[in-house]
């Protein structure tokens, strides 16, 4: 039995019944999408003066991108730190990373107030050089562009071996230019998610005194990196396991506990920094004060230092704990990330906010259309690394037993090195 491992397409029908369902609800965001462009953002948003953001910017632009960062943070781990183990991971991530960014990019487009007036962002005359959001905006649309670039050589890889001969040449002659540009892309792929990571902690700096003095710091900017670097984390060891479970792609288990282990790292230094803030400005007191504001702060805290526990002990190489860690962590982003922007920031009593239907759907929508960019890329591109042979169990369900203990883990848990793991019986080429 062969245990080839490679990235190749993962084959399989493209439009199988989870993906009409994803792209029915895509379907549905995009009409919610075409109403507003008519009838006007009011119509679709419970956004006012109060709230301008809703949920499309701390949600669609703010945790997408977080949960996209994978691929900033496993870049910087195989290219920055010369970790080449890493090198497996790179191309799932860097694909999650591009859809997310995307969809927060078309957010943008979407929620604006004048979207008429967008184009102004690609002429510098019309800049605004003392706006944080001027710095975001330009860091996310250019690393839009580059992710996509960094997911060149997977298109051309698959041009090469089709059967036309002048498209396979055309391909491998602009792949071997390609290569040679690649390390600029690297060192740009590097620096701009840290440009405008650490810009979206420091955007909610000049809120002042309307966001809840237990967020509100000047550190933002540096929590928001440390968060989005172990929430990026956290996304690929799920990734991992959902692509092992659907498509029997390789899963390092050295590289993954490794990786947990870095992750708690960075959960510990982020946990110091918010404590050690509290402590030294004098907010202690506000622990005290039994609201819902001590309850989300409890609850984040919780979920990001409990997975760092767990990733420092023993436990982290059991299959089912490195996944609920990741998840507790993946989510512990995305809470902060809301509280920041919405949950624990108040305008005044005169204003209020609940997502509306609009809003939900279109939220909803994007992301279901992320998931079935990736299946339908995945199934055409070299993307994935996956073990010979495989055989056909719906990708689709990978996502509803990613914390079910594998067989494996179970019978020889230290016996998963860089070679990968034993074929399982529940691959595919279907999902």
């Amino acid at each position: 039995m062969s245990h080839d491992v490679h990235a190749r397409p993962v084959g399989g029908r493209v439009f199988t019944r989870p993906m009409v369902c994803l792209l029915a609800m895509f379907a549905l965001a995009c009409v919610v999408i075409a109403y507003r462009f008519v009838a006007g953002i009011g119509a679709v948003s419970n956004m006012n003066d109060g709230y301008t953001w809703g949920i499309w910017e701390p949600v669609n632009v703010v945790v997408f991108t977080g949960l996209g960062a994978g691929a900033f943070s496993v870049g910087a781990l195989c290219y920055l730190l010369n970790r080449g183990s890493y090198h497996p991971l790179i191309r799932p991530a860097v694909l999650v990373g591009a859809i997310a960014y995307t969809l927060g990019a078309a957010s943008i487009g979407v929620a604006v107030g004048r979207p008429w007036n967008i184009y102004w962002l690609a002429l510098p005359s019309m800049w605004n050089l003392s706006s944080v959001l001027l710095e975001v905006a330009v860091c996310v649309m250019t690393y839009v562009c580059v992710l996509w670039i960094e997911m060149l050589p997977a298109v051309l890889e698959a041009a090469s071996s089709s059967g036309n001969l002048k498209r396979a040449e055309r391909a491998k002659r602009w792949g071997g230019r390609l290569s040679k540009a690649m390390p600029y892309i690297i060192a740009l792929a590097l620096l701009l998610p840290t440009m405008h990571q650490s810009s979206l902690g420091g955007l909610m700096v000049i809120a002042g005194t309307k966001l809840h003095p237990l967020w509100h710091t000047p550190l933002l900017p540096l929590l928001a990196l440390i968060s989005c670097l172990s929430m990026g984390l956290g996304a690929v060891v799920l990734l991992a396991a959902a692509m092992r479970r659907g498509w029997n792609a390789r899963q390092d288990e050295r590289i993954l506990v490794e990786m947990s282990k870095v992750n708690a790292v960075l959960l510990l230094a982020y946990g110091a920094i918010r404590f050690g803030d509290i402590a030294a400005s004098g907010k202690l007191h506000l622990l005290a004060v039994a609201d819902y504001h001590l309850f989300f702060f409890i609850l984040e805290m919780a979920l990001f230092l409990v997975p760092a526990v767990l990733f420092l002990t023993p436990a982290v190489k059991q299959h089912r704990v490195r996944v609920a860690g990741a998840a507790m962590v993946a989510f512990a982003g995305a809470l902060w990330r809301v509280d920041s922007f919405i949950t624990c920031y108040s305008p005044g009593t005169a204003w209020h906010y609940r997502p509306s239907f609009g809003e939900l759907a279109v939220t909803i929508g994007m992301a279901a259309f992320g998931v079935a960019v990736f299946l339908a890329m995945s199934k055409r591109f070299p993307v994935v690394e996956v073990q010979e042979p495989t055989t056909a169990v719906p990708a689709s369900v990978a996502a509803f037993v990613l914390t079910f203990p594998q067989a494996k883990d179970a019978a020889a848990p230290a016996a998963a090195t860089s070679a990968g793991p034993a074929p399982s019986a529940t691959g595919t080429h279907d999902g």
